[in-house]
């Protein structure tokens, strides 16, 4: 590893403690979530992991910078003759994404994308979308990376940046994601269309009613959202005010304040129907 990737590496180990921490204390047994015993220890274990990965990570490097020592002075030429270059393959610029959980670049993105799930969370999606919006994204596992520009498109419409979550349009392809994220794909996508006027493009995404694009339970109250504000696109407002009793029968209201800032067609009705619980 090179000096210029030291702090690269070391910042990536140290983030990933304070997001890990925050994995862990969010990921508590419910009975738990609001002990202060629990919340510690399970700060207590991610900062540990974080220290050994961290210490693990420095023994790689000096082992590795010995070797290079080695071999720099074995091939190292006689007194007075010139040292001639070696050719840098054009392959060593682009590297290949991460594979492996341990691998520094795929600990950053983990830790900017947990960050920025509780920072939007808090409800300060502005910082969300600041955590994740500049990861590089040959630095975000394939797997997951649909899910994080996902997460990503939804933060951005809640900040007011319409136009930086209509250009993630152009990754986000349901195709190139895993069986089980597709319908997260397919519901950020819809999510942003409904607010740049592409509603009817929404609604067939979404479905007119519950299931039709058989979408799993976790995103089905986003998908009712999303197509409210399709229907009161198109005028349909007592349909549009359904979909939203809906969710709030369902969860409460707190799935529709977490996406009244995005704003859309049915924010009016949406307010109405948190005023009414």
């Amino acid at each position: 590893m090179t000096s210029a990737a030291r702090p690269v590496v070391t910042a990536a180990l140290l983030a990933a403690s304070g997001a890990a921490a925050v994995g862990l204390a969010e990921g508590a047994l419910p009975a738990w979530r609001d002990s202060p015993l629990a919340l510690g220890a399970a700060s207590g274990l991610a900062a540990g992991a974080a220290l050994l990965l961290l210490c693990g990570e420095l023994r790689r490097e000096r082992r590795a910078a010995r070797a290079a020592r080695a071999a720099e002075e074995a091939d190292a030429p006689p007194p007075g003759r010139p040292r001639r270059r070696a050719a840098r393959p054009a392959a060593r610029a682009a590297l290949a994404p991460p594979s492996r959980r341990d691998d520094p670049r795929a600990i950053y993105a983990y830790a900017a994308h947990v960050i920025g799930q509780s920072l939007a969370w808090e409800g300060n999606y502005k910082a969300a979308a600041a955590s994740l919006r500049d990861v590089p994204p040959d630095w975000i596992p394939p797997r997951v990376r649909m899910l994080a520009w996902s997460h990503l498109a939804q933060w951005q419409l809640c900040a007011g940046d319409l136009e930086g979550a209509r250009r993630l349009l152009e990754v986000l392809d349901e195709a190139r994601a895993p069986a089980d994220v597709r319908p997260h794909v397919r519901g950020a996508r819809a999510a942003v269309l409904v607010r740049t006027g592409a509603g009817e493009e929404a609604l067939a995404l979404v479905g007119r009613i519950d299931g039709q694009r058989g979408e799993p339970p976790e995103v089905r109250q986003r998908y009712r959202i999303t197509r409210a504000h399709a229907l009161a696109a198109r005028g349909e407002r007592a349909a549009a005010r359904a979909e939203l009793r809906r969710v709030v029968d369902d969860v409460g209201v707190d799935e529709l304040c977490r996406w009244l800032p995005a704003g859309g067609p049915a924010r009016a009705a949406m307010i109405e129907v948190i005023d009414e619980g």
